[in-house]
């Protein structure tokens, strides 16, 4: 239920995909078009359109013939500029904590080119970062500097931001997507007294943190949480 209800909620969803092993030289190009259409399938079969926008894999170089084909599939590849760096900074606030991540960014960005950027920024969210409790403080950090908050068809103008379906080169859009009536952007400061640093690990963490120690998470289980990455992403 958790992506439905991230959908249902007007946030916009996309997919990361990486290829078995980090080697595509392993894979024919058909066994990758399949692999690739069966993850977008799975997020289709969730929110009843297609994911149109992913993002890669790291690797350490670019695979471009991954990249080939994504892109023969209909789907389009996105990057990002800011890393909420979440899988080693854990503090919620303060010096050397995610919201330090966006401050120094965006000061960074006006000490520069004395004037505000635009990024794309990207965070994680399995249980073991510190994603989920700085939330609240990087909105007030990013409203504190000046930044609005949008989605990503909002950022590129983007009327139909899905595919009709993993298989489809058509594009469509539904009631959430830019210029459609229940399109949303922009945030709101999170009041103090809601910013209070607390142990945010519920029992449910602790048992996937067990999980992934002792590796038996399913990897349906990490698609999960990578397509929630790019939704996150695609927020900011």
């Amino acid at each position: 239920m958790v992506v439905q209800n991230i959908y249902s909620a007007g946030h916009f969803v996309g997919m990361t995909y990486r290829v078995k092993n980090d080697d595509s030289s392993l894979w024919t190009d058909d066994e990758i078009k399949q692999d690739i259409i069966s993850h977008a399938r799975t997020i289709e079969t969730l929110i009843k359109v297609s994911p149109k926008y992913v993002r890669l894999h790291y690797t350490p170089e670019p695979d471009v013939r991954v990249e080939s084909i994504l892109h023969n599939l209909g789907f389009v590849l996105v990057g990002y500029n800011l890393d909420s760096q979440d899988y080693s900074h854990k503090e919620q606030t303060g010096p050397n904590s995610i919201e330090d991540v966006y401050r120094r960014t965006f000061l960074r960005q006006k000490d520069t080119y004395d004037a505000k950027g635009s990024f794309i920024s990207i965070q994680y969210d399995i249980p073991d970062t510190g994603a989920l409790a700085a939330v609240p403080f990087m909105i007030n950090t990013i409203n504190e500097e000046g930044y609005t908050m949008v989605r990503l068809d909002g950022c590129l103008n983007d009327p139909k931001p899905y595919k009709k379906s993993a298989d489809s080169k058509e594009y469509v859009s539904d009631h959430f997507s830019f210029n459609a009536t229940d399109y949303h952007q922009g945030q709101k400061a999170i009041a103090a007294e809601a910013l209070e640093v607390e142990d945010w690990e519920t029992e449910e963490d602790r048992m996937f943190t067990s999980k992934k120690n002792q590796g038996s998470i399913a990897r349906v289980g990490w698609f999960f949480s990578i397509a929630l990455v790019s939704a996150s992403m695609s927020l900011l």
